[in-house]
């Protein structure tokens, strides 16, 4: 198979595609946790029906400081992929944190703003579709600063979650 450009919709989870802090939630640390934004499963699928993947960045430092297992964090991404009905091609997620006391787990490439993430996730679908990524043809949609960041800094366009969340998807596929 000849390998194709393939446009790719990455999101940041908390505050993007489910409700966290500034919901009034609190921190997404386990399954019971997750609740998605209305509408954004049928979002999400109207982008995979036009032929985008879609990757899910997300940073999860907690795990490095303690605050929840590895296991609660898995259960809360399979949680999350379950309730936007499998549309999630990869869900990459930085475990790292810079102020944890494991030197091992306070330094990383992954951690938004850096790209890591989103390089490993193109690579690993590359493999996987033979197709290739480029950042013209992506968007970025986070809430927070390191989003916006990550974006600029892999050369990916960018959107705000509630701006995203609230547009029509006509006017956001390209």
């Amino acid at each position: 198979m000849k390998e194709k450009a393939t446009k790719v919709l990455y999101c940041d989870l908390d505050g993007t595609i489910r409700k966290c802090n500034e919901d009034g939630i609190g921190f997404v640390n386990k399954a019971s946790d997750v609740i998605v934004y209305d509408g954004v499963a049928e979002k999400l699928k109207a982008y995979e029906d036009a032929g985008w993947r879609i990757v899910g960045i997300t940073n999860q430092g907690g795990v490095s400081l303690g605050h929840l297992t590895f296991e609660d964090m898995a259960g809360a991404i399979a949680e999350t992929q379950r309730q936007v009905n499998g549309v999630f091609d990869k869900i990459m997620a930085c475990i790292h944190h810079p102020e944890a006391k494991d030197p091992e787990y306070a330094v990383c490439w992954c951690r938004k703003p850096r790209i890591g993430n989103i390089v490993e996730a193109a690579i690993a679908l590359g493999k996987q579709y033979d197709e290739y990524y480029p950042p013209h043809l992506a968007l970025f949609v986070g809430d927070g600063p390191e989003d916006k960041e990550c974006a600029q800094n892999a050369g990916i366009k960018f959107m705000d979650a509630k701006e995203w969340r609230e547009k029509d998807i006509k006017d956001l596929l390209f």
